[in-house]
Order: structure tokens, then sequence, then C-alpha cells
């Protein structure tokens, strides 16, 4: 896990962030889902968060609700892992603790990409003003959705 002084880098959180991390049930999906609901620099900030991790070695992680900018409902836990593989497996969603911890795993290249689709959802409200959620790859297996919202735009 990456943890120094400068983390998170302070220049990569911008002023106002705010993200929520909750469990909902699904409306229109059978699964129960991890939802991230924030405004346009929280998504910003943690896709910035997320390019960084990418770029620091092979195998970081970052918690993303330990992020002071980033507010957990119902005590629970996200962490994005990435790990070694290079197979284009994609990103699983992992349920590790008592249906409250979950572990995102995904490669450097999904890790980047998935990054700058947060990033993207952020700048959505300046580029293209109908673009207000983003659904974050967990791959078939999993048990849970992965739900990124603008709560200025839904």
């Amino acid at each position: 896990m990456v943890t120094g002084n400068d983390y998170p880098p302070t220049w990569a959180v911008l002023p106002g962030s705010s993200v929520t991390a909750e469990l909902t049930t699904g409306n229109w999906t059978r699964k129960p889902v991890l939802e991230l609901c924030g405004n346009r620099q929280g998504f910003v900030s943690l896709g910035n968060l997320l390019l960084w991790v990418a770029m620091q070695s092979e195998t970081e992680s970052l918690s993303v609700t330990g992020l002071p900018f980033v507010h957990a409902q119902s005590a629970v836990s996200l962490t994005v892992v990435q790990t070694m593989a290079e197979d284009g497996s994609g990103a699983t969603l992992v349920r590790t603790d008592k249906d409250r911890q979950f572990q995102w795993l995904m490669d450097s290249e999904t890790l980047q990409i998935e990054a700058i689709n947060v990033i993207d959802l952020g700048l959505s409200a300046w580029f293209y003003p109908e673009g207000n959620d983003f659904h974050g790859s967990v791959g078939p297996e999993s048990e849970y959705e992965l739900f990124f919202w603008r709560r200025d735009r839904r």
C-alpha cells in the first residue's frame, strides 16, 4: 500500500472533492451494488490518484474509503489493488470480509483505463452534459456491481 508524507499526494486532490461509498440494492440489476457517488472534483481527484497508483509499481494498492474526501456509509471499505496479471482478464470486485469490505483487483493497463473513465465522469459536466454515471469493470463472476454516480448530475 502506498504510504508516506505525501499520501495521498496533495497535488492530485482538487479543493471541494467529495465522494460517498455505500452498499445499495440494485433496482435495475440482480446483484447488490457498491456505489460511489460524488461531485466532479471528487471523481477527478479519485481518478488522478488511481493513475498515480498505476505509475508507482506493479503491485500497489489504494484504500479508496481511507481517502480524506471519501466518506464511507455503514462501514463499507473499498481498496483498489493493482495486480501483476497481464492476461487481459480486466478487473474483478472481490468481497473480502463480512459483506462490507471489498478489493477491486486489476492489472496496470486496466487500472489506467478505469482511472481515465473516473476522470471522464468528473469532467463530463463540462464536456458531456448527459454523462452522469460509470459502470466499473468487475467481471462476470463478481457477486456485486460497482457504479460511480455524479451526485450533482443524478
